[in-house]
Protein backbone atom coordinates (compact mmCIF):
# COMPACT_ATOMS: atom_id res chain seq x y z
CA UNK A 1 0.00 0.00 0.00
CA UNK A 2 1.08 3.15 -0.83
CA UNK A 3 1.74 6.37 1.12
CA UNK A 4 -0.64 9.61 1.90
CA UNK A 5 1.52 11.59 3.93
CA UNK A 6 0.93 15.30 3.54
CA UNK A 7 3.11 18.19 4.23
CA UNK A 8 0.83 21.03 5.23
CA UNK A 9 -1.73 21.74 8.11
CA UNK A 10 -2.61 19.56 10.51
CA UNK A 11 -4.03 15.71 9.85
CA UNK A 12 -6.07 14.18 12.74
CA UNK A 13 -7.88 11.07 12.91
CA UNK A 14 -10.62 10.43 15.37
CA UNK A 15 -11.56 7.71 16.92
CA UNK A 16 -13.95 6.59 19.66
CA UNK A 17 -16.45 3.54 21.77
CA UNK A 18 -13.19 0.57 21.76
CA UNK A 19 -14.80 -0.98 24.45
CA UNK A 20 -11.27 -3.12 25.17
CA UNK A 21 -12.35 -5.72 27.31
CA UNK A 22 -16.15 -6.26 25.96
CA UNK A 23 -17.12 -9.83 25.24
CA UNK A 24 -20.90 -10.36 23.91
CA UNK A 25 -22.71 -12.93 25.76
CA UNK A 26 -19.44 -14.08 27.24
CA UNK A 27 -17.87 -14.87 24.11
CA UNK A 28 -14.14 -12.57 24.13
CA UNK A 29 -13.50 -9.63 21.73
CA UNK A 30 -9.95 -9.51 22.46
CA UNK A 31 -9.01 -10.89 18.74
CA UNK A 32 -11.04 -8.39 16.98
CA UNK A 33 -9.53 -5.68 18.70
CA UNK A 34 -6.17 -6.61 18.63
CA UNK A 35 -6.72 -6.61 14.87
CA UNK A 36 -8.10 -3.47 14.87
CA UNK A 37 -5.47 -1.66 17.09
CA UNK A 38 -2.45 -3.64 14.46
CA UNK A 39 -4.44 -1.97 11.42
CA UNK A 40 -4.90 1.52 13.15
CA UNK A 41 -0.97 1.79 13.99
CA UNK A 42 -0.65 0.55 9.71
CA UNK A 43 -2.98 3.42 8.79
CA UNK A 44 -1.64 6.19 11.18
CA UNK A 45 1.33 5.70 9.77
CA UNK A 46 0.18 5.55 6.16
CA UNK A 47 -1.67 8.05 5.98
CA UNK A 48 0.57 10.74 8.15
CA UNK A 49 -1.57 11.37 10.69
CA UNK A 50 0.03 14.15 13.40
CA UNK A 51 -2.80 13.88 15.84
CA UNK A 52 -4.72 10.66 17.12
CA UNK A 53 -7.91 12.04 18.72
CA UNK A 54 -9.53 9.13 21.17
CA UNK A 55 -13.23 10.52 22.44
CA UNK A 56 -13.68 7.94 25.05
CA UNK A 57 -14.68 4.50 25.96
CA UNK A 58 -11.41 3.04 25.77
CA UNK A 59 -12.50 0.00 28.03
CA UNK A 60 -15.84 -1.59 28.72
CA UNK A 61 -15.88 -1.39 32.49
CA UNK A 62 -14.37 0.68 35.27
CA UNK A 63 -12.19 -1.94 36.08
CA UNK A 64 -10.97 -3.60 33.03
CA UNK A 65 -9.35 -6.99 32.76
CA UNK A 66 -5.45 -7.43 32.33
CA UNK A 67 -5.47 -8.52 28.96
CA UNK A 68 -7.39 -5.07 27.91
CA UNK A 69 -4.92 -3.38 29.91
CA UNK A 70 -2.03 -5.51 27.94
CA UNK A 71 -3.85 -4.58 24.77
CA UNK A 72 -3.83 -0.59 25.42
CA UNK A 73 -0.30 -0.26 26.23
CA UNK A 74 0.99 -2.33 23.99
CA UNK A 75 -0.78 -0.64 21.23
CA UNK A 76 0.69 3.07 23.13
CA UNK A 77 4.13 1.67 22.59
CA UNK A 78 3.71 0.46 19.15
CA UNK A 79 2.07 2.94 17.93
CA UNK A 80 5.66 5.65 19.37
CA UNK A 81 8.02 3.06 17.70
CA UNK A 82 6.21 3.35 14.22
CA UNK A 83 5.12 7.01 14.05
CA UNK A 84 7.50 8.75 16.79
CA UNK A 85 6.50 12.31 16.37
CA UNK A 86 2.32 11.26 16.97
CA UNK A 87 0.29 13.26 19.66
CA UNK A 88 -2.70 11.02 21.06
CA UNK A 89 -5.29 12.77 23.11
CA UNK A 90 -7.41 10.84 24.60
CA UNK A 91 -10.40 11.62 27.09
CA UNK A 92 -12.93 9.63 29.70
CA UNK A 93 -15.94 8.23 28.39
CA UNK A 94 -18.69 6.49 30.86
CA UNK A 95 -17.55 2.85 30.43
CA UNK A 96 -14.31 4.50 31.97
CA UNK A 97 -12.80 5.25 35.32
CA UNK A 98 -11.17 8.45 35.29
CA UNK A 99 -9.13 7.58 37.56
CA UNK A 100 -8.08 4.59 35.84
CA UNK A 101 -7.59 5.53 33.17
CA UNK A 102 -5.84 8.89 34.60
CA UNK A 103 -3.17 6.81 36.52
CA UNK A 104 -0.56 6.85 34.06
CA UNK A 105 -0.37 10.02 32.39
CA UNK A 106 2.86 11.21 33.66
CA UNK A 107 4.44 7.76 31.97
CA UNK A 108 2.41 8.30 28.98
CA UNK A 109 3.26 11.75 28.66
CA UNK A 110 6.87 10.91 28.02
CA UNK A 111 5.39 9.12 24.87
CA UNK A 112 3.54 11.97 23.91
CA UNK A 113 -0.08 11.01 25.27
CA UNK A 114 -2.28 13.31 26.72
CA UNK A 115 -4.90 11.41 28.91
CA UNK A 116 -7.79 13.54 30.50
CA UNK A 117 -10.18 11.72 32.82
CA UNK A 118 -11.88 14.75 34.94
CA UNK A 119 -12.61 18.04 35.64
CA UNK A 120 -11.59 20.02 38.25
CA UNK A 121 -11.30 24.03 40.04
CA UNK A 122 -8.44 25.49 40.90
CA UNK A 123 -7.96 27.19 44.42
CA UNK A 124 -8.59 30.55 43.37
CA UNK A 125 -12.15 29.18 42.01
CA UNK A 126 -11.04 29.07 37.97
CA UNK A 127 -11.14 26.07 35.87
CA UNK A 128 -8.13 24.00 36.04
CA UNK A 129 -7.79 23.87 32.32
CA UNK A 130 -4.21 23.25 31.50
CA UNK A 131 -4.71 19.47 31.21
CA UNK A 132 -7.77 20.24 29.26
CA UNK A 133 -6.47 22.65 26.44
CA UNK A 134 -3.82 20.26 24.12
CA UNK A 135 -1.73 22.33 21.65
CA UNK A 136 -1.73 20.17 18.95
CA UNK A 137 1.60 20.15 16.00
CA UNK A 138 1.22 20.41 12.71
CA UNK A 139 3.19 18.56 9.78
CA UNK A 140 5.93 21.13 9.87
CA UNK A 141 6.41 20.32 13.74
CA UNK A 142 5.01 23.84 14.72
CA UNK A 143 1.88 24.36 16.89
CA UNK A 144 -1.13 24.43 14.23
CA UNK A 145 -4.28 23.85 16.29
CA UNK A 146 -5.85 24.03 20.30
CA UNK A 147 -7.69 20.88 21.02
CA UNK A 148 -10.55 21.80 23.95
CA UNK A 149 -10.40 17.67 25.67
CA UNK A 150 -13.63 17.09 27.69
CA UNK A 151 -14.07 14.08 29.19
CA UNK A 152 -17.65 12.27 30.19
CA UNK A 153 -18.99 14.12 33.42
CA UNK A 154 -21.79 12.51 35.10
CA UNK A 155 -24.62 14.60 36.44
CA UNK A 156 -22.57 14.69 39.76
CA UNK A 157 -19.95 16.12 38.23
CA UNK A 158 -21.94 19.00 36.24
CA UNK A 159 -23.68 20.23 39.30
CA UNK A 160 -20.83 20.34 41.76
CA UNK A 161 -18.30 22.09 38.81
CA UNK A 162 -20.91 24.36 36.84
CA UNK A 163 -22.04 27.95 39.10
CA UNK A 164 -25.71 28.12 40.19
CA UNK A 165 -28.56 29.48 37.80
CA UNK A 166 -30.86 31.93 38.43
CA UNK A 167 -32.76 31.00 35.46
CA UNK A 168 -35.70 28.91 37.31
CA UNK A 169 -37.30 27.59 34.38
CA UNK A 170 -33.84 26.11 33.00
CA UNK A 171 -32.63 22.36 32.61
CA UNK A 172 -29.99 22.52 35.78
CA UNK A 173 -27.82 19.68 34.01
CA UNK A 174 -27.65 21.68 30.30
CA UNK A 175 -27.45 25.12 32.31
CA UNK A 176 -24.43 23.82 33.57
CA UNK A 177 -22.79 21.78 31.12
CA UNK A 178 -23.25 24.94 28.65
CA UNK A 179 -21.64 27.03 31.38
CA UNK A 180 -18.77 24.61 31.76
CA UNK A 181 -18.42 24.47 27.73
CA UNK A 182 -18.70 28.85 27.76
CA UNK A 183 -16.05 28.85 30.06
CA UNK A 184 -13.63 26.10 28.65
CA UNK A 185 -14.02 28.12 25.06
CA UNK A 186 -13.16 31.38 26.62
CA UNK A 187 -9.87 29.83 28.31
CA UNK A 188 -9.06 28.49 25.03
CA UNK A 189 -9.79 31.48 23.07
CA UNK A 190 -7.87 33.24 24.87
CA UNK A 191 -4.88 31.02 24.85
CA UNK A 192 -5.30 30.33 21.33
CA UNK A 193 -2.55 31.93 18.60
CA UNK A 194 -3.56 33.16 15.38
CA UNK A 195 -3.69 30.96 12.54
CA UNK A 196 -4.58 27.71 15.09
CA UNK A 197 -7.55 25.62 14.05
CA UNK A 198 -10.00 25.39 17.40
CA UNK A 199 -10.93 21.58 18.03
CA UNK A 200 -13.01 19.98 20.33
CA UNK A 201 -13.29 16.17 22.07
CA UNK A 202 -16.06 14.86 23.99
CA UNK A 203 -18.19 12.24 24.93
CA UNK A 204 -21.44 12.30 25.28
CA UNK A 205 -25.19 12.09 23.37
CA UNK A 206 -25.93 14.93 21.65
CA UNK A 207 -29.54 16.03 20.48
CA UNK A 208 -29.66 14.32 16.58
CA UNK A 209 -27.48 11.52 16.96
CA UNK A 210 -28.97 8.01 15.91
CA UNK A 211 -27.98 4.75 18.71
CA UNK A 212 -27.30 1.73 17.78
CA UNK A 213 -30.66 0.44 19.46
CA UNK A 214 -29.77 -1.43 22.60
CA UNK A 215 -25.72 -0.83 22.13
CA UNK A 216 -25.88 2.84 24.18
CA UNK A 217 -27.65 4.25 26.56
CA UNK A 218 -28.48 7.89 26.63
CA UNK A 219 -26.60 9.47 29.62
CA UNK A 220 -25.90 11.91 31.87
CA UNK A 221 -29.16 11.98 33.96
CA UNK A 222 -31.68 14.30 35.03
CA UNK A 223 -34.55 15.05 33.46
CA UNK A 224 -33.27 15.05 29.79
CA UNK A 225 -31.61 12.53 27.40
CA UNK A 226 -29.54 14.66 24.78
CA UNK A 227 -27.27 17.63 24.91
CA UNK A 228 -27.73 21.05 22.57
CA UNK A 229 -25.32 20.82 19.77
CA UNK A 230 -24.45 24.68 20.16
CA UNK A 231 -22.85 23.89 23.20
CA UNK A 232 -19.87 23.63 20.30
CA UNK A 233 -18.91 27.45 19.30
CA UNK A 234 -19.15 28.26 15.96
CA UNK A 235 -15.48 28.43 15.47
CA UNK A 236 -14.38 25.09 16.16
CA UNK A 237 -13.06 23.52 12.95
CA UNK A 238 -13.67 20.21 14.06
CA UNK A 239 -15.74 18.39 16.98
CA UNK A 240 -14.48 14.74 17.16
CA UNK A 241 -17.32 12.88 19.70
CA UNK A 242 -17.31 9.27 21.33
CA UNK A 243 -20.75 7.82 23.01
CA UNK A 244 -22.84 6.57 19.59
CA UNK A 245 -21.59 3.61 18.00
CA UNK A 246 -22.92 4.27 14.81
CA UNK A 247 -20.83 7.01 12.56
CA UNK A 248 -22.43 9.98 11.76
CA UNK A 249 -22.22 13.76 11.23
CA UNK A 250 -24.57 15.93 13.83
CA UNK A 251 -26.94 18.58 12.49
CA UNK A 252 -25.74 18.77 8.64
CA UNK A 253 -22.52 20.07 9.91
CA UNK A 254 -19.99 17.70 8.29
CA UNK A 255 -17.33 19.19 10.95
CA UNK A 256 -19.26 17.43 14.26
CA UNK A 257 -19.66 14.02 14.10
CA UNK A 258 -19.18 10.80 16.38
CA UNK A 259 -16.58 8.51 14.57
CA UNK A 260 -18.37 4.86 15.63
CA UNK A 261 -17.14 2.10 17.20
CA UNK A 262 -14.04 0.24 15.18
CA UNK A 263 -15.80 -3.26 15.99
CA UNK A 264 -19.81 -4.10 16.37
CA UNK A 265 -20.55 -4.35 19.70
CA UNK A 266 -23.97 -6.03 19.84
CA UNK A 267 -25.69 -8.21 17.02
CA UNK A 268 -28.02 -4.83 15.29
CA UNK A 269 -24.14 -3.28 14.83
CA UNK A 270 -23.03 -5.78 12.43
CA UNK A 271 -25.77 -4.10 10.04
CA UNK A 272 -23.68 -0.64 9.80
CA UNK A 273 -20.05 -0.06 8.46
CA UNK A 274 -17.43 0.35 11.00
CA UNK A 275 -14.63 3.95 10.49
CA UNK A 276 -11.93 5.96 11.52
CA UNK A 277 -12.62 9.41 10.28
CA UNK A 278 -9.98 11.65 9.09
CA UNK A 279 -10.00 15.25 9.81
CA UNK A 280 -7.61 17.56 7.36
CA UNK A 281 -6.78 21.25 8.54
CA UNK A 282 -5.17 24.40 6.73
CA UNK A 283 -4.86 26.91 9.33
CA UNK A 284 -7.98 27.53 11.18
CA UNK A 285 -10.48 26.18 8.46
CA UNK A 286 -10.91 22.70 7.92
CA UNK A 287 -10.23 21.61 4.72
CA UNK A 288 -11.76 18.26 4.41
CA UNK A 289 -13.43 15.12 6.18
CA UNK A 290 -13.20 12.23 5.41
CA UNK A 291 -13.18 8.47 6.50
CA UNK A 292 -11.98 4.57 6.43
CA UNK A 293 -13.28 1.51 6.81
CA UNK A 294 -11.97 -0.51 9.55
CA UNK A 295 -12.43 -4.51 8.58
CA UNK A 296 -13.96 -6.64 10.09
CA UNK A 297 -12.26 -9.89 11.60
CA UNK A 298 -14.88 -11.90 12.57
CA UNK A 299 -18.58 -12.56 11.10
CA UNK A 300 -21.73 -11.55 12.86
CA UNK A 301 -24.52 -13.49 11.55
CA UNK A 302 -28.26 -14.11 12.12
CA UNK A 303 -30.77 -16.57 10.99
CA UNK A 304 -32.56 -15.25 9.50
CA UNK A 305 -31.54 -11.60 8.41
CA UNK A 306 -34.33 -10.54 9.55
CA UNK A 307 -37.76 -11.43 11.09
CA UNK A 308 -37.84 -14.98 13.01
CA UNK A 309 -38.07 -18.25 11.81
CA UNK A 310 -40.22 -21.64 12.74
CA UNK A 311 -38.44 -24.17 15.10
CA UNK A 312 -37.80 -26.37 11.99
CA UNK A 313 -36.78 -24.09 9.86
CA UNK A 314 -34.18 -22.79 12.17
CA UNK A 315 -33.29 -26.09 12.93
CA UNK A 316 -32.96 -26.90 9.34
CA UNK A 317 -30.79 -23.90 8.46
CA UNK A 318 -27.96 -24.54 11.65
CA UNK A 319 -27.97 -27.90 10.15
CA UNK A 320 -26.55 -27.04 6.87
CA UNK A 321 -24.14 -24.57 8.16
CA UNK A 322 -20.26 -25.74 8.14
CA UNK A 323 -19.32 -28.14 10.69
CA UNK A 324 -16.47 -26.68 13.39
CA UNK A 325 -12.94 -27.55 12.37
CA UNK A 326 -9.39 -26.92 14.11
CA UNK A 327 -9.37 -23.29 13.33
CA UNK A 328 -9.11 -20.51 16.02
CA UNK A 329 -12.09 -20.36 18.40
CA UNK A 330 -12.35 -16.58 18.48
CA UNK A 331 -12.36 -16.58 14.93
CA UNK A 332 -15.59 -17.90 14.35
CA UNK A 333 -18.37 -16.22 13.24
CA UNK A 334 -20.79 -15.22 16.50
CA UNK A 335 -24.39 -16.00 15.54
CA UNK A 336 -28.04 -15.26 16.62
CA UNK A 337 -30.86 -16.90 16.13
CA UNK A 338 -34.27 -15.75 15.98
CA UNK A 339 -37.22 -18.38 16.22
CA UNK A 340 -41.01 -17.57 16.57
CA UNK A 341 -43.33 -19.75 18.43
CA UNK A 342 -46.93 -19.77 18.76
CA UNK A 343 -46.72 -20.96 22.62
CA UNK A 344 -44.01 -20.89 24.75
CA UNK A 345 -41.23 -23.79 24.58
CA UNK A 346 -39.30 -24.35 27.07
CA UNK A 347 -36.55 -26.22 25.44
CA UNK A 348 -36.40 -24.21 22.47
CA UNK A 349 -33.29 -22.87 23.57
CA UNK A 350 -31.39 -26.08 24.07
CA UNK A 351 -32.38 -27.49 20.96
CA UNK A 352 -30.53 -24.63 18.65
CA UNK A 353 -27.84 -24.81 21.14
CA UNK A 354 -27.13 -28.71 20.85
CA UNK A 355 -27.73 -28.23 16.89
CA UNK A 356 -25.24 -25.38 16.70
CA UNK A 357 -22.82 -27.28 18.70
CA UNK A 358 -20.82 -28.69 15.96
CA UNK A 359 -21.49 -25.94 13.73
CA UNK A 360 -18.25 -23.58 12.75
CA UNK A 361 -19.96 -20.86 14.70
CA UNK A 362 -20.33 -19.03 18.25
CA UNK A 363 -23.76 -18.97 19.38
CA UNK A 364 -24.52 -15.69 21.24
CA UNK A 365 -28.57 -15.64 21.50
CA UNK A 366 -31.60 -17.22 20.88
CA UNK A 367 -34.14 -14.40 19.87
CA UNK A 368 -37.57 -16.11 21.07
CA UNK A 369 -40.54 -14.51 19.70
CA UNK A 370 -43.96 -15.14 20.42
CA UNK A 371 -46.77 -15.05 17.53
CA UNK A 372 -50.25 -14.48 17.44
CA UNK A 373 -52.81 -13.37 14.82
CA UNK A 374 -50.07 -13.90 12.26
CA UNK A 375 -47.50 -11.45 13.62
CA UNK A 376 -44.92 -10.95 16.64
CA UNK A 377 -46.19 -9.66 19.86
CA UNK A 378 -43.23 -6.56 20.34
CA UNK A 379 -43.69 -7.09 23.87
CA UNK A 380 -44.87 -10.80 24.39
CA UNK A 381 -44.68 -13.32 27.33
CA UNK A 382 -41.67 -15.00 25.21
CA UNK A 383 -39.65 -11.67 25.11
CA UNK A 384 -35.91 -12.23 26.30
CA UNK A 385 -35.44 -9.56 29.42
CA UNK A 386 -31.94 -10.01 28.63
CA UNK A 387 -31.73 -8.16 25.46
CA UNK A 388 -32.99 -5.05 27.10
CA UNK A 389 -30.92 -2.10 28.94
CA UNK A 390 -31.62 -2.03 32.36
CA UNK A 391 -33.51 1.57 32.43
CA UNK A 392 -36.16 0.06 29.31
CA UNK A 393 -36.81 -2.99 32.04
CA UNK A 394 -37.39 -0.54 35.07
CA UNK A 395 -39.86 1.28 32.78
CA UNK A 396 -42.00 -1.44 31.68
CA UNK A 397 -42.06 -2.70 35.07
CA UNK A 398 -43.18 1.21 36.28
CA UNK A 399 -46.26 1.18 33.50
CA UNK A 400 -46.93 -2.47 34.21
CA UNK A 401 -47.36 -1.77 38.35
CA UNK A 402 -48.85 1.82 38.02
CA UNK A 403 -50.50 2.19 34.69
CA UNK A 404 -48.63 4.93 33.84
CA UNK A 405 -45.40 6.80 32.83
CA UNK A 406 -42.07 7.21 35.38
CA UNK A 407 -42.07 10.02 36.98
CA UNK A 408 -39.10 12.27 35.65
CA UNK A 409 -37.54 12.84 39.35
CA UNK A 410 -37.89 9.30 40.01
CA UNK A 411 -36.23 8.18 36.00
CA UNK A 412 -33.18 10.78 37.08
CA UNK A 413 -32.87 8.98 40.52
CA UNK A 414 -32.67 5.41 38.47
CA UNK A 415 -30.17 6.76 36.04
CA UNK A 416 -27.92 8.00 38.64
CA UNK A 417 -27.98 4.81 40.65
CA UNK A 418 -27.14 2.72 37.23
CA UNK A 419 -24.44 4.94 37.01
CA UNK A 420 -22.82 4.43 40.16
CA UNK A 421 -23.63 0.56 39.81
CA UNK A 422 -22.28 0.06 36.45
CA UNK A 423 -19.19 2.39 36.58
CA UNK A 424 -18.16 3.34 40.26
CA UNK A 425 -19.39 5.82 42.29
CA UNK A 426 -19.27 9.12 41.26
CA UNK A 427 -15.67 10.96 41.46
Amino acid sequence: MGSWVHTSGVRLLHTADWHLGHTLRGHTRHAEHAHFLRWLVRTVVERGVDALLLAGDVFDASNPPPPAWRLWFQFLGELKRARPGLQVVVIAGNHDSAARLEAPRDLLASFDVRVVGSIARAADGRLATDDLLVPLRGATGAEAALCVAIPFLRSSDVMALAPPTDTAEADPLIDGMRALHQELFAAARARRRPGQALLALAHGYLVGGATSELSERKVLGGNQHALPIDLFPDDCAYVALGHLHRPQPLGGRDHVRYSGSPIPLSMPEREHAHHVVFADLDGERLRKVWSLRVPRLVPLWRIPERGALEPDAALAALAALPERGDGDDELRPLLEVAVCLPQPSPAIGERIAQAAAGKDVRLVRVDVQRTGDGGVLQAGGGEDLTALQPEQVFVRRYRRDHDGEVPPALLAAFRQLLDEVEHGAPR
